[in-house]
């Protein structure tokens, strides 16, 4: 037996593939989606407003049971949609809590 073959046997088994990621998903803290002011609810439509394909952004948006940040280009803005599309993320607007327009360095 090459030595390869008999170093496979040895790599850890993941019988319940996902399972790990399930896990750490049921340890984070779950957080209840906060209620948007209407002032606030302005600014975010006025921000996504502005957004045009190929910006960068920064997003604060709930996502299932939490808040969660993400960076990234914007590939799409859906208006009749209603959704913002961040690096493979379609995010609805009625989830964005912030958006923050990313300004190039000189």
């Amino acid at each position: 037996m090459s030595s390869t073959k008999r170093a496979r046997q040895f790599l850890p088994f993941d019988g319940l593939s996902g399972y790990a990621v399930l896990l750490a998903e049921s340890g984070r803290e779950k957080e209840e989606k906060r209620p948007l002011s209407e002032d606030r609810a302005a600014a975010l439509d006025e921000m996504v407003g502005c957004l045009k394909k190929k910006d960068r952004v920064e997003v604060v948006f709930y996502d299932k049971d939490h808040y969660r940040s993400l960076q990234g280009t914007v590939e799409m803005v859906d208006s009749i949609g209603r959704k913002l599309c961040l690096a493979g993320v379609k995010i609805p607007f009625g989830d964005l809590w912030e958006v923050k327009l990313d300004m190039p360095s000189a």
